[in-house]
């Protein structure tokens, strides 16, 4: 995949069954031991659990900023790929993305980004110089974080 300004990726092979892998990138009370930026989750509007238009807040930081976002799942297959968007009904919403393909005796698995805020910095909320990379970088450590919580 060539380099872009909004998008990123990182992907892990992972010795684990597609539906546990699945499992795990779907409970939101251990998404925090994964990801370098969440601190928390909280489900919104009634929903309780992650489905297609779930509704949750994540309460997240990086280095001293702090801030929580809402977000809504836009995409549930069970064993094979979510997806939510950041903030919902927002024009420039950010796209999360985990797709899960089965390898045999193992997953392939995939977390992506779509930011299209990025390439908006009069619209953009905060400094976006590096932020593109740095969220590649968190991608790359949470896999690796999925990957060694999975084959422990």
């Amino acid at each position: 995949m060539e380099h872009s300004p909004v998008r990123g990726s990182a992907r892990v092979r992972i010795d684990a069954s597609p539906e546990t892998v699945f499992a795990l990138l779907t409970d939101l009370d251990l998404l925090p031991e994964l990801s370098p930026e969440n601190q928390r989750c909280k489900f919104l509007d009634g929903s309780s659990e992650v489905a297609l238009g779930a509704r949750f807040r994540g309460y997240n930081r990086a280095g001293n900023y702090e801030w929580h976002a809402d977000c809504a799942v836009t995409v549930f297959e069970s064993a094979a790929e979510f997806a939510y968007v950041v903030p919902p009904d927002f024009e420039h919403a950010t796209e999360w993305r985990y797709t899960i393909e089965s390898d045999g005796d193992g997953s392939i698995v995939t977390e992506s980004f779509h930011a299209p805020l990025l390439a908006l910095p009069d619209v953009y909320p905060g400094r976006i110089e590096g932020r593109r990379d740095n969220l590649e970088e968190a991608c790359r450590t949470t896999m690796a974080n999925l990957k060694a919580t999975l084959e422990r």
